[in-house]
């Protein structure tokens, strides 16, 4: 069973895999995370396009192809889930830029 902490780890490993799948593709990240909801794991990212356009289907699809193929083959994850690729709008709380560095988004 995973726990929060491994949950995070998951999540950070994951970041590490999609970024340059990301950028060479002309994405940025906005969050992931590795969640249980209702017994079942999700391992999600939240994605923009750089140049600023809404994200569609066809740009989750092309994104998720090749990361499901890079998780196949590093396989670090032991339980089973479902890998989601997302716009913001996906999220309970969207935010409207990559998020560069999370300490520097704190509220002052």
């Amino acid at each position: 069973m995973t726990g929060r902490q491994d949950a995070d780890r998951i999540a950070e490993r994951f970041e590490t895999l999609i970024l340059p799948v990301l950028e060479k593709n002309k994405y940025g990240l906005i969050k992931t995370e590795y969640v249980s909801e209702s017994g079942n794991w999700f391992l999600r990212a939240y994605i923009v396009r750089d140049d600023g356009a809404d994200i569609g289907i066809n740009d989750c699809a092309l994104v998720s192809r090749i990361v499901s193929k890079k998780l196949d083959k590093d396989d670090f994850i032991d339980d089973e889930y479902t890998l989601e690729i997302c716009s913001k709008g996906f999220m309970e709380e969207p935010q409207t830029e990559p998020d560069e560095d999370a300490e520097d988004n704190e509220p002052v």
